[in-house]
């Protein structure tokens, strides 16, 4: 009996060890899996005053995917909302988007709440993950990623079914894409 609990008690301990480990790196993971996502969106701020700086105001609204970030660092389904999509608005009106459409070639589809509107010269991220929807930042509360790290394309159709704009990219693109 007493060698049978040693052996049981050992294995016991070794379960302990290894559900440590298995913790601690999910911790890590946690802890370490957010892209530079202040850096991007100064960068893209910084693009787009360039952009709207050379332009001539003769257009209405020209909203399109601006930027892709489609493998969020770690193991996607535990960082959903560092997979996301930035859409801008490059004209110079302000654009009503509700009841519009961003959708990956599965046919995965989010829809734009009635009451948002892309100002002009803005941008908008929409996140895969769940959160609190503002003017900024907009939430597809999806439990499982959207973005094909391998490949795929984002569509953006408007609230009457037009293609607006499409971005699509394949797994040498790195992770990010930026569409414009």
């Amino acid at each position: 009996m007493s060698v049978k609990r040693r052996a049981s008690s050992i294995e016991y301990l070794f379960l302990i060890a290894v559900s440590l480990v298995i913790v601690l790196y999910v911790i890590h993971q946690l802890t370490v899996t957010t892209s530079d996502y202040t850096t991007t969106m100064r960068d893209i701020s910084s693009e787009l005053t360039k952009e709207l700086t050379n332009q001539s105001c003769n257009e209405g609204s020209k909203v399109v995917i601006y930027y892709v970030h489609y493998d969020a660092r770690g193991w996607d389904p535990l960082n959903l909302n560092d997979e996301y999509v930035i859409i801008a608005n490059l004209g110079c009106r302000d654009q009503g988007l509700g009841g519009w459409k961003l959708m990956d070639k599965k046919g995965h589809t989010y829809v734009f709440p009635s009451w948002f509107v892309l100002k002009a010269g803005k941008t908008v991220t929409v996140h895969t993950g769940s959160g609190t929807d503002t003017y900024t930042d907009l939430y597809w509360g999806r439990k499982w990623p959207v973005w094909n790290n391998r490949g795929d394309t984002a569509y953006l159709y408007d609230s009457k079914g037009n293609l607006v704009d499409s971005c699509s990219w394949t797994r040498k693109d790195g992770g990010a894409i930026n569409c414009h």
